[in-house]
């Protein structure tokens, strides 16, 4: 007879099954062995009972037996699936911790479970389990588990799970290729597909590859890197540009390409071999399209990692390339090799392919080096890609689909600055202001149309631009002491045999204002010094204020200018207060004053600190005058202590006029 539990008028008689597994989850919180004995007696009295065998499996997990869990579970796995909500729950709790690396104890237990389960149950279960998927988006994470599990399915449903994700993503009508349907396709499945021996049809592979770069290059431009409708865990993805030329290296190899190692000098050079051994081909030749794949990737990555050096990245400061200095020896200018003059014949128009060499390029800290090498890789591959009107209407394609304009404006105005095409680049800077955002826009702005007016030789405008400069300098970070001269090096004044040096400028304050001071000191030489200008001693005068900042980088300059003085035996500068506080500097002038130094007329003071208005010489000068020349002096060697940024900004903005009259 059945057990009875109740009283007499209601009572409920249990089954014989349920009441073996009753007593077996009782015996369970008080002997583990004689509940296991129980489940043992039930399961060979009733083999084929759903719910003895669940309840089997249920003492087998709560014991954290994996090894008995595991048979237990493959014992009923497919037996009342289909309609057993509390099997279903089992399975979707197994295939979610099989689909992340959780160190909950209850996710380690399953994971640990399922390798204990036979490789054909494994098999049999997640295909099931993704077939009996109503959501999409879970079916196809399911699909993609059992080809991770087992790469020998690939074949027979990694094509369909392409048409699934691809299909999936155009009925959900994402506005950007960054959605969950395109990150499985591109960073889950392909590289399933190319390791394995998968025929897929030759427009698919290049469909699928156009795909991969689509994404990839939109989720290196989204600042937020976040990925609709997944979670902020899934949306990382490391290493973007390794994975698209992982993909593009299997679908390539799977198209017949002729591949090369990701070294970016011997990329090149297979680039341009294949493409000079290959430029008659048709626009349809597979050989036509690997050349213009490889092509376009290989400077979109180029590109970007230009651009994430010029953007502060690792956080190093930022970096704009202007037009720097060379030496004058090595111009053939016979005069101080190291003043950081440029070449004395400016270019007025473009000069194209006329210059005698490419231009020098320089950047100051050697973990920059990389930007340089970037740099002209990204400028070749632009060349190329637009050596054919094919090409280039492929690459405007693909530049106007996926917005790129934000990563080209900046790398044109540099490659039209390095081409010499002053003209292009400054119609170019203009856009800008559209354009570009972000901390540095207006200062990369400004500081590029300042470069290239000075090259054009129009130097009043450089200095109109160079007035925008410091309203846009980053602030101080010591307002107490000037600059120290060892942060500050003659770099931005190039020796090499180039008659050209452009410079990846950081655009911290004492840099960017030491490159305005190398600007305005050039250009108050060409324009003043060099045409013996009668009124040279303004241009003297403004040089000698700029040269403080950077003392002693342009100590042999100073020197040539003293020798000026000397020459012409009177100098007059009437702002020498107001900005001359550099000690040595100082020193100088008071030994031009004297009878050693060769008694110098120096009209320096303000007209009410000197007797009878008389200027400073040593030729029949009252004592009253020297005394007052001394005190002046004093004064100023005194003020040596002021911060020099301040004392430099101060100058170049109060004194426009008469900076602009000397530059005229």
């Amino acid at each position: 007879m059945a057990p009875v539990i109740g009283d007499s008028n209601h009572s409920n008689v249990l089954s014989d099954e349920y009441y073996l597994v009753l007593r077996a989850k009782d015996a369970l919180k008080i002997d583990p062995f004689a509940a296991k004995a129980w489940m043992i007696t039930a399961k060979t009295l009733f083999p084929n009972n759903f719910g003895v065998q669940f309840e089997a499996y249920q003492i087998e997990k709560a014991a954290r037996d994996v090894k008995e869990a595991a048979k237990c579970f493959s014992a009923i796995i497919f037996y009342k699936l289909a309609t057993s909500l509390s099997m279903w729950t089992e399975v979707q709790a197994l295939t979610t911790s099989l689909r992340s690396d959780a160190a909950e104890p209850e996710a380690v237990f399953l994971r640990d479970m399922f390798s204990h389960i036979p490789l054909e149950v494994q098999h049999q279960l997640l295909l099931m389990t993704a077939e009996h998927s109503e959501d999409t988006m879970e079916h196809c994470r399911l699909l993609l588990l059992l080809l991770r599990r087992f790469p020998q399915t690939v074949a027979q449903h990694g094509p369909r799970l392409v048409d699934t994700l691809m299909t999936a993503e155009k009925h959900s009508h994402y506005q950007n290729s960054v959605n969950c349907y395109r990150k499985l396709l591109v960073c889950d499945l392909l590289p399933l597909l190319g390791s394995n021996a998968v025929d897929l049809p030759i427009k698919q592979l290049f469909r699928l590859l156009h795909k991969s770069i689509e994404f990839y290059l939109c989720y290196l431009m989204s600042p937020s890197k976040v990925i609709q409708d997944l979670p902020e865990l899934e949306s990382k993805i490391d290493d973007p540009w390794k994975n698209l030329f992982k993909i593009q290296e299997e679908t390539g190899r799977k198209l017949g390409w002729e591949l090369s190692a990701m070294n970016k000098d011997l990329y090149w050079q297979k680039i341009v071999q294949f493409h000079q051994t290959r430029a008659l081909l048709a626009e349809e030749h597979p050989n036509h399209k690997q050349l213009l794949y490889c092509t376009t990737t290989f400077f979109l990555h180029c590109l970007h990692e230009y651009i994430v050096t010029l953007e502060s990245a690792n956080n190093e400061v930022a970096l704009v390339l202007v037009e720097a200095f060379c030496s004058e020896s090595e111009n053939g200018v016979s005069s101080a090799s190291t003043s950081g003059e440029p070449k004395i014949k400016r270019r007025k128009t473009d000069i194209g392919d006329d210059c005698t060499s490419s231009p020098s390029l320089t950047v100051g800290k050697p973990g920059n080096v990389a930007v340089v090498h970037n740099f002209l890789m990204a400028i070749r591959c632009w060349d190329l890609l637009h050596s054919s009107d094919n090409f280039s209407n492929r690459l405007t394609q693909l530049s106007q689909h996926l917005k790129l304009d934000t990563w080209l404006q900046g790398f044109l105005i540099d490659a039209a600055l390095y081409k010499g095409k002053f003209d292009e680049a400054m119609n170019k800077v203009g856009n800008t202001i559209v354009v570009e955002t972000g901390t540095y826009a207006n200062l990369r702005r400004h500081l590029r149309l300042a470069s290239v007016f000075y090259c054009q030789g129009l130097f009043t405008r450089s200095l109109e631009h160079i007035l925008q400069v410091v309203t846009f300098l980053p602030p101080s970070n010591t307002a107490s002491t000037p600059p120290s001269t060892n942060q500050l090096t003659n770099i931005l004044m190039h020796s090499g045999q180039s008659s050209r040096h452009l410079h990846f400028l950081p655009l911290s304050r004492s840099q960017v204002l030491q490159y305005c001071v190398k600007l305005l000191v050039a250009a108050l030489k060409q324009q003043s010094l060099m045409s013996l200008r009668p009124d040279c001693d303004l241009a003297i005068g403004h040089i000698i204020t700029l040269l403080q900042f950077d003392w002693p980088l342009e100590e042999e300059l100073m020197t040539h200018l003293m020798e000026k003085i000397c020459e012409r035996g009177n100098f007059t500068y009437t702002l020498f207060l107001n900005y001359i506080v550099n000690v040595d500097v100082l020193e100088e002038f008071m030994y031009l004053s004297t009878e050693q130094g060769g008694g110098i007329a120096l009209d320096i003071l303000p007209s009410a600190q000197i007797t009878s208005q008389r200027r400073i010489s040593t030729r029949g000068a009252d004592k009253g005058v020297k005394e007052d020349f001394k005190l002046a002096m004093k004064r100023q060697v005194a003020r040596s202590i002021e911060p020099l940024d301040n004392l430099i900004i101060k100058f170049i903005t109060t004194e426009r006029e008469l900076l602009l009259q000397a530059l005229q």
